[in-house]
């Protein structure tokens, strides 16, 4: 049988050398265009334009950066001591994560320039935590949503199915509502002293940083939430409702002189939140997924197939920097949504930026006249900036559910999940007295839309088509008994022997990208390591996942750019079988987490 391999792959490639296209294999990986950066990852800039860049970012960042703690803060009932205390841990917090993220410590930390910034989103579920446990309940609820970021960084490859976007882009069209009960309590409150000047400071802000936002350049986009809260706080001063006392008495240098009480509280509101703040920790780390992507692909200037191995390490870099935010007392941290704009519209990827940026706001933190002001925008000025956030959130979670799934079922979920959520968010229906603790579950959207979208997705999961799984040793022998699995599964389907031959070449080829011939017996004695195959088929489309144990081989997409690139005329005897893979396949998308490879093979009917 072994033999007849080799023949039949040597006879393949006269037909090869007369040219092979690569576009399927490449469509996972994007195309180079203008957006390439002028400074690579690992590349140094001049000093003066590190310094520039990063004062801008940090600049740009910091006026909104204070908006959620001063928020959760101020709605505590607690004293300025308690205020002062979340301006300054927050911008240490974010400051050291985001040193945390550009450095990389082994598997924490994604190693790019990836900004920390609190997670405005998490206003409504903070606020519950420190008004009715107190700061000790906010810690433990931190620490619960670090930990579950954590999880899925660590099994992110088993969890691939179920921490999905439409999951996530369901959490995060809920999470709109929940923000936009805190944004009208915001507005209402300062409406009740002087309600005129309050919703004109509100609508103000709310024009200018929308008419930035939908119409101005690239650079005024970046700008547009600080433009919008300086003009809103110019209304403010301008109509008499901007208080500018904690900034004047505020020292220049210094640390807060009073420290809340830090520690754990686990009392019942720690109960009730728990399952919000494992949600949150869900949509942190879809949000992390995300940028790391995004960011690996603005960061080269060649394409690259993604690293997923570096995307586990920015989850795990997530997961860490909330740690640090709990026992900091402080409230959630998310990677900055403005960074990859930033990035593509300087140029600069260089983590030296990144250094600078993290420095800057542990700097700004030890500077109480500079935090002071931040930490003084009046709550109509930040009102007018939350609805442009909450607005943002319902897009973002749309788009990541268009954008991602194709399957119309799964998109129905979304929007009956949705839904769920609003109606219990709302109090639309009578519900028994269950108790503190399932009461207040029950009554949070976040946590009834997000359990009826896991479980409707599980739901579809289960009752899809049966999947087949194969397991053998990650060896060449196993190629008789992986074809004879092959051919089980197209009986099954109902196709023909010349499908049956297609799905066959497709499993030689990719086991031999995942162990090659060893024809002169050099590895006899290495120990194989596992493979699982695992089957399934949309309509007249079989999709094969091939499972292997972590390798440190380049991605099969990049080698097959490369090759591309290069223009061969000629079949390279250790590229064949990622050749003759994409003569019989449709696509191949190769992921590499830490401790397994995951080869994806789409393979088509072949046409009449």
């Amino acid at each position: 049988m072994l033999l007849f391999s080799v023949l039949k792959r040597h006879f393949c490639t006269l037909q090869l050398t007369a040219g092979i296209r690569w576009e399927a294999i490449l469509a996972t990986a994007g195309s180079q265009g203008s957006d390439s950066p002028r400074f690579e990852v690992d590349e140094r800039p001049p000093l003066l334009s590190i310094l520039r860049n990063g004062a801008q970012f940090s600049l740009i960042a910091s006026a909104t950066l204070l908006v959620t703690p001063v928020v959760v803060a101020n709605a505590s009932g607690l004293d300025d001591s308690y205020l002062t205390w979340m301006v300054f841990a927050s911008l240490v917090v974010v400051g050291v994560s985001t040193l945390i993220q550009v450095r990389r410590f082994g598997p924490v930390g994604g190693g790019l320039v990836l900004p920390m910034f609190t997670a405005a989103f998490s206003i409504p579920f903070c606020i519950a935590a420190v008004v009715d446990g107190g700061p000790g309940t906010l810690a433990a609820l931190v620490l619960i949503s670090a930990i579950t970021q954590l999880a899925i960084s660590r099994w992110l490859f088993l969890l691939r199915r179920l921490v999905t976007p439409i999951v996530g882009g369901t959490i995060v069209m809920i999470l709109s509502i929940t923000l936009a009960s805190v944004v009208f309590d915001l507005l209402d409150s300062a409406s009740v002293v002087e309600p005129m000047p309050a919703t004109l400071t509100a609508f103000v802000t709310l024009v200018v940083i929308a008419a930035l936002s939908l119409r101005g350049s690239a650079i005024l986009r970046l700008w547009g939430p600080l433009i919008g809260i300086v003009i809103g706080g110019v209304v403010a001063l301008a109509v008499g409702i901007y208080d500018f006392d904690r900034v004047t008495q505020s020292a220049w240098i210094g640390v807060p002189a009073e420290l809340p009480e830090l520690g754990l509280d686990l009392g019942i509101p720690f109960w009730t939140l728990l399952p919000s703040f494992v949600f949150l920790g869900i949509v942190i780390s879809i949000q992390a997924n995300g940028a790391s992507v995004a960011l690996q692909r603005a960061s080269w200037r060649d394409d690259k197939a993604i690293d997923f191995r570096q995307v586990q390490a920015t989850l795990a870099g997530g997961g860490v920097t909330n740690v640090i935010a709990s026992v900091f007392g402080a409230v959630p941290n998310v990677i900055n949504p403005g960074t990859l704009s930033f990035v593509q519209t300087t140029g600069v990827a260089a983590r030296s930026m990144g250094y600078c940026i993290g420095l800057i706001f542990i700097a700004l933190a030890f500077v109480p006249k500079v935090s002071g002001l931040l930490s003084t925008i009046p709550g109509p000025v930040m009102t007018g900036y939350l609805v442009m956030v909450t607005g943002s959130l319902f897009v973002d979670g749309a788009r990541t559910i268009i954008q991602n799934e194709t399957n119309v079922n799964k998109v129905a979920v979304a929007g009956v999940c949705f839904w769920i959520g609003a109606s219990f968010q709302f109090g639309l229906f009578n519900l028994p007295d269950l108790g503190p603790v399932v009461n207040a579950l029950m009554k949070s959207g976040i946590t009834t839309g997000g359990f009826a979208a896991i479980a409707m997705i599980l739901y579809l999961e289960l009752t899809n088509p049966r999947r087949m799984r194969f397991e053998a040793a990650l060896h060449i022998d196993t190629l008789p008994d992986l074809n004879e699995f092959m051919v089980r599964f197209a009986e099954r389907r109902g196709w023909d022997d010349a499908m049956k031959n297609r799905l066959m070449a497709v499993a030689e080829e990719t086991l031999l990208t995942l162990a090659p011939l060893d024809l002169d017996g050099s590895d006899d004695d290495k120990q194989a390591g596992q493979l699982v195959v695992v089957a399934a088929s949309e309509g007249q489309i079989a999709e094969l996942e091939f499972i292997g144990g972590s390798s440190e081989e380049m991605n099969i997409e990049d080698r097959a750019r490369q090759l591309q690139q290069h223009d061969i005329d000629y079949v390279v005897e250790n590229e064949l079988s990622l050749q003759l893979l994409r003569a019989y396949a449709s696509s191949v998308r190769h992921q590499q987490f830490s401790g397994a490879d995951l080869i994806t093979v789409r393979v088509e009917l072949p046409s009449e």
